[in-house]
């Protein structure tokens, strides 16, 4: 699933870029939030010196990473136990 959102380049994570003496709030990938690579062109890589998601960003991250391959995998766990329940009583 990390693989999935790293090179998929959907802006999804709202993230705080700290520049010298601004500060941005922008939708980014997961490539971007971690390397700082391809950002969109209104920010200027030479003058950020920190990528930071937000609290709704950190929060989105989670889901996507942690809690969908866990739903995933507690779902096909769950449908292979019953399977094996109904072959048992036949």
């Amino acid at each position: 699933m990390f693989a999935f959102f790293y090179f998929y380049p959907a802006h999804i994570f709202e993230s705080k870029v700290i520049g010298n003496g601004s500060e941005l709030t922008v939708d980014l990938s997961l490539k971007n939030i971690l390397f700082s690579e391809d950002l969109p062109a209104q920010l200027n890589p030479a003058n950020i010196k920190s990528i930071r998601p937000t609290i709704s960003g950190f929060m989105i991250l989670l889901i996507c990473l942690i809690a969908l391959p866990g739903m995933i995998a507690y779902r096909t766990t769950i449908s292979k136990k019953s399977k094996e329940n109904n072959d048992s009583k036949n």
